[in-house]
Parts: structure tokens; C-alpha cells; sequence
């Protein structure tokens, strides 16, 4: 019911906001915006858990921390449970979350930062951007080309921006600048030898193929990582 908040079984720490707007970037995901309650905090990097009847998922805000409202980019699921939810709810219906949880937060250093995410996954480094962190370089990429999405925010963020997709679908707007291939291929394409503060965040297979690169090709990095999708 829009504008309820009953919920049963609420953890402690519940916090309500209420859904203000959606857009969708593609048939796979869209943005959902919430008005967020004055006592809510948080960091760049970190999650919310939203919590709907006995559904319980984390999601990393793409809003910055001191943007006046929450904004949420959700991969959609068909037969998914709370993605479902989210992208047919009216505008107005109360949604509840706890947190904020996790530790994905930048923290500067002398090293040069490396930002890599891929598909939704690339939602904790929006909320960097939009906090004014910098990087020296992003690589993001995405199944296809219309899932490169804040490009607008990411190139700017960046020394040296990279984008690059494992499938080039019919109807794909494909720029001569986006490659194509696999991510630790293209990291090791693209950066020179040297010592990195590495953020890795999205498929579990990627993060995990970039930091064995990380192992044997930037040997005296650090790694932080956040996996979205297993």
C-alpha cells in the first residue's frame, strides 16, 4: 500500500524512505530515488540493507553523502525477488533499510587509486564521484555497451577512463573508443608497472581474474573489493 510502513519482523536500526522517482537505463536495470531520512550518514562505498516483508537485500547508494536524497541503481531480475518489487512499486510507497554497512570506502593514500567495476557494480564509485574523490584511472565494463552506465560521472573522475563490454549486441552504439575483450586483460593493457591502491567491485569472476593479475603484475598493491553478483 503506497505510503505504509508496516512491516513485521523489523531489525533494529530501521529506517524508512519514501520512493520519490524511477528511471530505467536499460531492460536490466534501472534508478530508484528515495527521500532519506535527516539522521541517515554514511560514506562513499558504503550499503544499505532494504528490508521488504521477509526480503533482505544490500544495495551501495549512487547518491552522494551529502545529496538530499538516496538514490539506488538496482539490477533487475525477472524472477527475482526484491528487484521485482522495486521496479513496479507506486510512487509514494514507503520502503525500509538499515545501515549503513560494509567498509568499500576510499581511503587516500600516496598510491595512485585504480577504480574497476563492472554493470551495476560501479554504483559505490558514482557515489565517489559525486563526493569529488578522483582516481588515476577507471576501467569499467559491462556486458554490453548500453550497461556503461554514469559514464557522464566516470570520465571526468578519472586521469585515464576506460570502458569495455564481453558482448556487442545488434543494436549497440559501439564508440571507437570502447573495447572490447576480458577485464585483466585490459587492465594489463593499461597501466603501467607501479604501485596501486586497487577498488575492485562487481562479478565475483572478475574480481577475482584482476586480482590474480594484481599478484603477479603489481606485486606491492593493495586490494579492496566488493563482489555484487557471485
Amino acid at each position: 500500500m503506497p505510503g505504509s510502513n508496516q512491516q513485521t519482523d523489523m531489525p533494529t536500526g530501521i529506517k524508512f524512505g519514501e520512493l520519490l522517482n524511477r528511471r530505467w537505463f536499460s531492460e536490466d536495470a534501472f534508478e530508484v530515488e528515495f527521500s532519506r531520512p535527516q539522521d541517515f550518514l554514511f560514506k562513499a562505498g558504503h550499503t544499505i540493507k532494504m528490508v521488504h516483508q521477509n526480503l533482505q537485500r544490500y544495495y551501495s547508494p549512487v547518491s552522494g553523502p551529502n545529496d538530499p536524497t538516496l538514490l539506488l541503481c538496482v539490477n533487475y531480475i525477472k524472477e527475482g525477488k526484491l528487484s521485482p518489487i522495486l521496479a513496479s512499486a507506486e510512487i509514494g510507497t514507503q520502503f525500509a533499510f538499515t545501515g549503513p554497512h560494509g567498509y568499500f570506502n576510499f581511503s587516500p593514500s600516496p598510491r595512485p587509486p585504480v577504480f574497476i567495476g563492472t554493470d551495476t557494480g560501479v554504483a559505490p564509485f558514482a557515489s565517489m564521484a559525486r563526493s569529488g574523490i578522483k582516481c588515476h584511472a577507471f576501467i569499467q565494463g559491462a556486458r554490453h555497451a548500453k550497461a556503461l552506465y554514469y559514464q557522464d560521472l566516470f570520465r571526468p573522475l578519472a586521469e585515464k577512463y576506460v570502458s569495455f563490454v564481453w558482448e556487442i549486441l545488434d543494436n549497440d552504439t559501439v564508440s571507437s573508443d570502447l573495447f572490447h575483450g576480458k577485464m585483466a586483460d585490459l587492465v594489463a593493457q593499461n597501466l603501467k608497472p607501479g604501485v596501486y591502491d586497487f577498488y575492485l567491485c562487481g562479478w565475483q569472476k572478475m574480481v577475482r581474474d584482476v586480482t590474480h593479475l594484481i599478484d603477479k603484475r603489481f606485486p606491492d598493491s593493495r586490494v579492496y573489493t566488493e563482489v555484487f553478483y557471485q
